[in-house]
C-alpha cells in the first residue's frame, strides 16, 4: 500500500474532552473528564486499532465504546473475542485494565472514529498498527488526554522523503464548522493562500499535506488551523521513508 493511501485510512488519533467552562455551549458534544473522543478508527486491510482502558478512580467503572462511521452513522467492526459490533460496553474494577481490539481483518479497510463515555475516570490509549507482509509492523500510539480546541498548529516537515499528514475531527453533534487553514514557512511567512473549507457535524478528514495543501510541497513550516466553533482538534502524522510512521500532537498557547 502506498503512503498515499497509508495517510488516508489512518488517521491518527485525535483524543476530545471538553471542559467544564464549555458545558453551557448547546452546540458541543457533551463531554468530561469521563467522556473522550477517539477521532480515528482503522481497521483491515493492513491496519487494526486497540484501546487500552485503566480506571484511575477509586470506585468501579462502567464504560461503553461506540464506534462511528466519518459521516456519524454507527459502524460496525470486527472484535478480537466477540461478535462485530458499533459498541462495546464493560466495566472495569477499582485500578483495573482491558483492551478492546479491532482483529485486523483482510480486505478493504474501514475507517471512522469513535467515543467512550466512562460513569467515572478511565484513562488509556490508543494504537494503530500497520502489518505489511515482508515488512517490520509499524505503530502509532497515543495517550487519552484532554484536547478541544478552536485554533491549534501543526508542524510539517515535507523533505527528504518525509511526508507529513493530518488528521482534523468536528466533535460537534449539531454545529457545521468552518476551518480556515493557514500555511507558513520556517520564517513564519505565510505560503500560498489559505484554505478555507467546512466540516459537518461529527464529522472527520485525514489527509497528506502536499496533496491537500500543494504550498506545502518539499518545505518545512507551520499549518494553522482555526475555527469559531470550540468543537475542532487534530493530530498530525510523520511518515518515513523507510515506512515507519509517528504521530504528533498539535500545539495551541494559552489565550487562544
Amino acid at each position: 500500500m502506498t503512503r498515499k493511501s497509508q495517510l488516508i485510512v489512518l488517521l491518527t488519533v485525535v483524543i476530545l474532552s471538553q471542559g467544564m467552562g464549555l458545558a453551557a455551549d448547546s452546540n458541543a458534544i457533551t463531554a468530561s473528564p469521563n467522556d473522550v473522543v477517539i477521532a480515528h478508527v482503522a481497521e483491515g486491510g493492513q491496519w487494526s486499532t486497540s484501546f487500552t482502558l485503566i480506571n484511575l478512580s477509586a470506585a468501579p467503572v462502567s464504560y461503553t465504546l461506540r464506534f462511528y462511521s466519518d459521516a456519524g452513522a454507527p459502524l460496525t467492526l470486527p472484535l478480537v473475542g466477540g461478535a462485530p459490533s458499533s459498541s462495546v460496553s464493560g466495566n472495569l474494577n477499582v485500578s483495573g485494565s482491558h483492551i478492546i481490539q479491532t482483529a485486523g481483518l483482510p480486505g478493504a479497510t474501514l475507517q471512522g472514529w469513535a467515543q467512550l463515555t466512562a460513569s467515572s475516570l478511565i484513562g488509556g490509549f490508543a494504537v494503530f498498527k500497520s502489518h505489511i507482509a515482508g515488512q517490520t509492523d509499524s505503530e502509532a500510539v497515543v495517550p487519552f488526554s484532554s484536547k478541544f480546541d478552536h485554533r491549534f498548529v501543526l508542524a510539517f516537515d515535507n523533505t527528504n522523503g518525509y511526508v507529513i499528514g493530518g488528521a482534523l475531527v468536528n466533535a460537534s453533534a449539531f454545529e457545521t464548522v468552518t476551518v480556515v487553514a493557514t500555511m507558513r514557512d520556517e520564517a513564519g511567512a505565510m505560503i500560498g493562500n489559505q484554505s478555507v473549507f467546512a466540516m459537518a457535524p461529527m464529522s472527520h478528514m485525514a489527509f497528506q499535506f502536499p496533496q491537500k495543501f500543494a504550498s506545502t510541497t518539499n518545505k518545512k513550516g507551520t499549518a494553522e488551523f482555526s475555527t469559531t466553533s470550540v468543537n475542532l482538534s487534530g493530530l498530525g502524522l510523520r511518515f518515513s521513508p523507510a515506512g515507519p510512521f509517528t504521530s504528533f500532537h498539535a500545539l495551541s498557547a494559552p489565550g487562544w
